[in-house]
C-alpha cells in the first residue's frame, strides 16, 4: 500500500462503507446505455456492496480485494457472489480479458501506474474503466493530507479515451470531518 499514512488516518469507522452506492448505479446507467454484457470487477471492493449492486442490475460482477480477511468476509457475506484476493499492481487476468473494470476510494493507496497499466493490460478493446481519483482530501482544519495535480492524472490515463469527466467534492464526517475534490472518469480502451 502506498499511502499507509493516509491509510491509517482515514481508516478508523470505514467510513467509505457507509459512501452510497450511487458511484456503482451512476456506471449502472452507463454501461445499460451502450448494451453492456460482460463481466465487472471492483477492484478493492472492499466490503463487497457494490459488487452486490452491480449483481442486482443483473451484471456479472467479480470483487477483487487485496485483504484476504476482506474477501472472507464478502464471501460470507454474499455467498451467492464471486470474490478473490488480487493485487491490483498485479493483476491475475490474461491480457484483453476483462469487460469493464471500476474502482473507488482505492487509487491513492496504491502504486497508480502500476495499477493503470494492470488494468488496461487487462481490458479488452473498446471496453470501460469507472475510476474515481482524488485531487484533494483536506482534513476540518485545512490541512491537505492528499493532493494530486489533475493534469497529472490525465497523464496517468492517457492510454484511454475519456468518454465521461465530472468534477465534484464530497464531505465525509467519519472518522474526523474531512473533504474531498474528486475527478470521477468513465474511460474506454482504445
Amino acid at each position: 500500500m502506498q499511502s499507509k499514512a493516509l491509510y491509517k488516518k482515514y481508516s478508523d469507522s470505514r467510513h467509505w462503507e457507509k459512501h452510497p452506492t450511487l458511484y456503482a448505479e451512476t456506471f449502472i446507467e452507463f454501461l445499460k446505455s451502450v448494451n453492456f454484457n460482460g463481466i465487472i470487477v471492483d477492484v478493492g471492493c472492499g466490503n463487497g456492496r457494490d459488487v452486490d449492486v452491480f449483481s442486482k442490475h443483473g451484471f456479472n460482477a467479480l470483487g477483487i480485494d487485496n485483504s484476504k480477511n476482506e474477501i472472507e468476509n464478502d464471501k460470507k457475506k454474499f455467498p451467492e457472489l464471486k470474490f478473490e484476493v488480487q493485487d491490483a499492481e498485479k493483476l491475475k487476468f490474461k491480457d484483453n480479458s476483462i469487460d469493464a473494470f471500476f474502482m473507488i476510494n482505492v487509487i491513492h493507496y496504491v502504486h497508480k501506474e502500476k495499477a493503470i497499466q494492470e488494468i488496461f493490460r487487462s481490458l479488452k478493446p473498446k471496453s470501460y474503466f469507472f475510476i474515481h481519483f482524488n485531487i484533494d482530501i483536506i482534513d476540518k482544519n485545512g490541512k491537505v493530507d492528499y493532493h494530486q495535480d489533475q493534469e497529472d492524472i490525465l497523464k496517468l490515463v492517457s492510454k484511454f479515451k475519456i468518454v465521461r469527466q465530472k468534477l465534484f467534492e464530497r464531505v465525509d464526517s467519519q472518522p474526523i470531518e474531512h473533504k474531498h475534490k474528486i475527478i470521477e472518469l468513465i474511460l474506454q480502451k482504445i
